[in-house]
């Protein structure tokens, strides 16, 4: 496999494309400069927000998404990646308009449980109205995906797009121990084996150590499935 230029395409939000590069950096092999990822991001923070677009509340991302994959094409990358979970609901859209490949961050999602948790039955999502509406992790994960009620799902929205949630900068303590309630109440009464961080913005605060069960990060999986491509080998 050649090593190839990464494409980023990011905004969505700022911080989480940071988080993104960040553990890309965190997971590669490297002594100096040469060795790191060939990377190419576009952090655009005017896409249409996608689970207002999903729930009939707003303007379609969906052109702006395909702009910036051509954006990224003309910068140098060979290969694209979204952090944003909830774009993926348009992937097949996305990548039928993209001049270049792009990573489906969820089926890397689902290719890690069937290694790491074969015997998992059910999974736990937290993840926006939008990705829950569009039913795109079921769409590509092959075990039984379950989701909070409508009252533990309010909760879930509030942490992220809340006047003191993960997007307006929140990530303490407090916001964590929410997020681990929510998914409490899903082991208790709905007896999954694990639970997956389904909004890039969960992923940074969200854990194995103040969790019921492992948490599945979609963010730290991507990274190393852009080691892998970008640099043809694993940490």
């Amino acid at each position: 496999m050649a090593q190839k230029t990464i494409g980023i395409l990011g905004g969505m939000g700022p911080a989480a494309t940071v988080e993104l590069f960040t553990r890309i950096i965190d997971n590669t092999q490297a002594e100096i400069d040469q060795e790191h990822v060939n990377m190419v991001i576009l952090n655009d923070p005017q896409i249409p927000d996608r689970s207002n677009y999903i729930l009939e509340n707003g303007p379609s991302p969906i052109p702006r998404l395909i702009e910036n994959l051509k954006k990224l094409s003309y910068a140098g990358a060979e290969v694209a990646v979204i952090p944003c979970m909830t774009a993926h609901s348009f992937l097949k859209e996305l990548s039928y308009n993209s001049p270049i490949p792009i990573i489906n961050a969820i089926s890397v999602v689902d290719e890690y449980i069937e290694k790491a948790h074969p015997r998992l039955k059910k999974v736990g999502l937290l993840a926006t109205n939008g990705s829950i509406e569009s039913g795109v992790f079921p769409g590509y994960i092959s075990k039984e995906v379950i989701t909070p009620d409508k009252v533990q799902q309010i909760e879930v929205m509030d942490t992220i797009y809340g006047e003191d949630g993960i997007k307006s900068g929140n990530v303490s303590y407090e916001i964590t121990r929410r997020l681990n309630d929510v998914t409490k109440k899903l082991v208790e009464e709905e007896g999954i084996e694990a639970v997956i961080a389904g909004c890039t913005e969960l992923s940074l605060v969200m854990s194995d150590e103040h969790s019921e069960v492992p948490v599945i990060d979609p963010v730290t999986l991507l990274a190393k499935k852009v080691v892998e491509i970008g640099n043809n080998y694993h940490k």
